[in-house]
């Protein structure tokens, strides 16, 4: 899915300040997100606890306590556990809007005019630029968690510094690295298309022939392609995005399960039982019971 229509991904902190920083909220289970891009938001994550299994445009990452993520706009990504849930802060750069606004200056112009290739990790001891952007992530953490009078006035300062930093060590990143070939953006579009298909229509039975169609491929290549950059089969992917909406009715309405079941595409409430269990550790029942009040 793509960050329209998704209020998390949009929350500002006002037309002044055109970036959000959250701690996501997390229940157990395997999926942490599923698969989504911005299209105009630089994402980066912090991870603080434990370990995160993330696909970043098709290449698959495990992301301990300190690594740093930088996601570009428009690129397909997720996070999984590995073991236990894990925790980590992420900050959202709408760069539309920066590039529009007087919140920057021409320091900052390459990251957004998107003339910088940016590594998707930058780990300590690997990255010349990580100990300095690092800092400056901390920073901005720490003023929105503790809120004290001015913190916004201090997150824009340095978030200045990060960007700074960014732009001084990848500002000609671009030159020097091979940009993904067009088969590679056109694959990953299709593939956008196919994930935006799936989740309009995961109530109903879906195939992997008619997703294919819609993305333009042919079966095989079509799933060799999705697994590639999503991390999960086809057929996974299906499952966990079921399970997440189904997981959203369980806590938020007082539908029977098996309604839930034939509204999310399970169809039985044998067959959502089975898969719930053996994604989230527990039954649907079980989960209504904890969750009442």
């Amino acid at each position: 899915m793509s960050d329209k229509g998704s209020n998390v991904y949009l929350m500002m902190l006002g037309d002044a300040y055109p970036y959000n920083v959250f701690e996501p909220e997390f229940n157990n289970g395997h999926t942490i997100f599923s698969s989504h891009w911005h299209e105009s938001c630089l994402e980066m994550i912090m991870v603080t606890r434990g370990e995160v299994e993330l696909h970043i445009g098709g290449k698959p990452f495990i992301g301990v306590p300190g690594d740093i993520f930088l996601i570009e706009e428009g690129v397909i990504h997720s996070g999984y556990v590995v073991d236990e849930p894990p925790g980590y802060y992420t900050i959202l750069l709408d760069r539309d809007r920066l590039a529009s606004s007087d919140f920057m200056n021409v320091a900052s112009r390459s990251l957004l005019t998107g003339n910088l290739r940016l590594p998707a990790r930058l780990r300590s001891g690997e990255d010349a630029p990580y100990e300095a952007c690092a800092l400056a992530i901390r920073a901005i953490i720490n003023e929105f968690t503790r809120k004290a009078e001015g913190y916004e006035i201090a997150m824009k300062s340095y978030l200045h510094i990060l960007l700074l930093e960014l732009a001084r060590s990848y500002g000609e990143f671009s030159a020097r690295t091979e940009r993904r070939s067009e088969t590679a953006e056109r694959n990953m579009e299709r593939l956008k298309e196919a994930i935006t298909y799936i989740e309009s229509n995961y109530r109903e039975r879906l195939t992997v022939g008619e997703t294919a169609r819609v993305a333009g491929m042919s079966p095989y290549y079509f799933c060799r392609m999705f697994k590639h950059a999503v991390g999960r089969t086809f057929t996974e992917f299906i499952h966990l995005y079921r399970i997440c909406q189904a997981e959203t009715l369980i806590r938020t309405t007082g539908l029977p399960i098996s309604l839930i079941a034939e509204r999310t595409g399970f169809g039985t409430s044998q067959y959502l039982d089975e898969l719930f269990k053996r994604y989230k550790g527990c039954t649907p029942t079980q989960l209504r019971k904890q969750t009442l009040p």
